[in-house]
This record gives structure tokens, sequence and C-alpha cells, in this order.
């Protein structure tokens, strides 16, 4: 709220690095229904391995750790929950899977946040669907063990006021249609993580708002490529950045733009992954050989040979290994561990 009221985003003067960022993810936004009307085979693959991940990497970044064996059970929604990580993995699926099919029909008010976080928590005790019922702080662990607090969120007596002014300016800002949509998401969203309403959760519910505003804003890319997953690959960048834009938030003098610039980059990323993913699909310049190889090179930092399967969805494992082995031998990349789980790593 603090990132919407006496019209601050309005009076903002959007500094050039935003306003490319914008403009490049809307050049993408161009090309989405021509991808997702030339290829809806390979596109129904990829928004299957997206759920997968984005269900995943949301919760690891929570410290929820769970195998990919289990995790596919799961998934399939077939098995009994052994425990609390289990049930919030599963409430995960679950409202992931809300937000994916029923988007359009969801308005964006604090009733239906505090429905979607019910869900959220469904399968466990822990008591979903209210606010924080005592105040929260954001720490920090420094490296000797002692904790810092980072940031003091609104207090609970506060939060559902809060909540309920978010909502009211967001929806007026959409309603005005003077800002573009991708700031007003990434205000909103920043306004959230600061006023962290619920006691526990707060992260995993940003995220899934994300996806719901971005299709409500025809942002789809979310749905084929996991943004769960660069956020999980880019942790340390995510948390810098909102830590410098909750300095000062209390006081409406926050640098809002710190936030917004990573979270766009994170969008870009994604659609650039979308397009790579596609275009490598529908290239006739090469065989699938030729499309795994291209994907490892694409891959920053380390990466598994499920990595590169969810990359190229169509092809088969057999290849997948007779092109790591060549590379391999060909000095190109190396595996840092045994296994079909081993990481992998670039040479050159």
């Amino acid at each position: 709220m603090m990132s919407f009221r006496d019209d601050r985003l309005k009076k903002a003067n959007i500094p050039m690095r935003i306003v490319r960022l914008i403009s490049k993810i809307n050049e993408f936004k161009g090309q989405q229904n021509l991808y997702i009307n030339q290829s809806p085979q390979i596109l129904e693959t990829l928004q299957k391995v997206s759920i997968v991940q984005s269900t995943k990497a949301s919760n690891s970044i929570e410290g929820i750790i769970i195998t990919d064996k289990r995790l596919q059970e799961i998934m399939k929604d077939s098995t009994r929950l052994k425990d609390r990580s289990e049930g919030e993995i599963a409430g995960y699926r679950d409202v992931l899977t809300t937000v994916h099919t029923s988007y359009e029909a969801i308005p964006i008010s604090s009733n239906i946040i505090l429905q979607l976080y019910r869900d959220l928590y469904r399968y466990i005790s822990a008591t979903g669907g209210v606010w924080k019922n005592q105040d929260n702080v954001i720490e920090e662990i420094l490296p000797d063990g002692s904790r810092y607090i980072r940031f003091k969120p609104v207090s609970a007596v506060e939060t559902p006021a809060s909540m309920e002014e978010l909502c009211y300016y967001y929806n007026k800002e959409v309603r005005d249609d003077v800002l573009d949509p991708l700031i007003l998401i990434g205000a909103f969203i920043l306004d959230f993580l600061c006023i962290h309403p619920f006691n526990d959760g707060n992260g995993r519910m940003a995220r899934l708002l994300t996806l719901l505003l971005l299709y409500k804003a025809d942002f789809e890319v979310g749905r084929y490529i996991s943004l769960e997953k660069i956020i999980e690959d880019s942790k340390e960048s995510y948390y810098e950045s909102l830590n410098r834009s909750s300095i000062g938030w209390h006081g409406g003098n926050h640098d809002i733009y710190s936030w917004i610039e990573y979270w766009l980059g994170s969008i870009l990323a994604a659609y650039k992954e979308f397009e790579s993913r596609v275009g490598l699909i529908d290239s006739r310049k090469g065989n699938k050989s030729y499309r795994v190889e291209q994907a490892i090179m694409s891959v920053l930092g380390t990466f598994t040979k499920e990595d590169i399967r969810n990359a190229c969805p169509d092809v088969s494992y057999s290849t997948i290994n007779r092109v790591f082995a060549q590379l391999k031998e060909d000095g190109v990349i190396e595996s840092l561990g045994k296994g079909r789980n081993a990481k992998w790593k670039r040479l050159r």
C-alpha cells in the first residue's frame, strides 16, 4: 500500500533501465500467442514440467526439500501425505492449479487472498485462511549465528486494513490504466511482502499471487516456464533487492525500483527461456542432438540431465546421454558427481 498511497507511482520518474526492461518484455509478450498456437503439444508438456518445477522450487526456497520421485507421487495426488512438509507441497500444488485454470474468475481482494491461503494449508494442522495473530519480523542469520532484524512488517492489528487498502489501490490503478501493469504488479508484490500478512507462507503466497496477477494482465509465460525456479536460482539477488526496496517503506520513502528491476529481470529471463525452448523445438536448422547441445549452452550455472530433459521434453534420455558423453569427451562439460542426478557444469 505504501507504494500506492498519494499517487506515488504516478508521480515517480520511471528510470530508463526499467522502461527498457518493460519494452523488452512486451516485445516477447507480442510473440506469445504465436508460440502458443504453433506448438500446442509441446507446450502442454512444458506446462506439466513447469507446474512440477514451480511447486518444488517455491517450497525449496522456504527450506522444504523433497526427492524428485516423491514429488512426482505427490503431484499425481494419488499418495498419502507423510508429514507437514508434504502437506505444504500438496497445498501449493492445489493453489497453483487453481491459479492456472481459474485466474480469469479470481478477483483481487483480501477475502480471495485469505481463501487461497486457506487452501495452501488445507492438508496440515496449521490454521490457514486468517491473517497473522502476532507481530512478526524478517530476520537475517549472520555468519556467526547471531540474528539481525532486517525489517519489521506491519503489525498484526493493522494487517487486515492494510491488505484491504492494498487491494483497493491496486484495483483502482488497474482501472485508471495509466501505469504499465508490470509496474503495478511489482509494486503490489513488494507491498504484500512488506505487510507480511501471515504467520507463515508469505513468500509462497507472494509467488502464487505473482502468477495470478501476471495471468490477469495477459502475461502467460509462467504457465510454461517456472518463475519460482528462476527466483530459486537467483535467491541472493531476490533477497538483496527486497532488502533495498523495503528501506524506508513505512514512511513511503523507499526506492521501489531496486525490487522492480530484479522482478522484471526475472520475467524477461522467463520469456527468453520460453522463446529458446519453443524456438529450438520448431527449429529446422538442426536435429534433436543439436537442440540438446544448445540447451546445455544456454544454462546458467550448474545443471542436471533432468534440467536438460525439461528443456527438451520430446528428446529421449538416450539422445541426451549421448550428447552429454560427447561433450564431456570434447572437454566442453564435466560432471560434479555420479549418477542420474549428478550436477554438471560447462568448462567453456
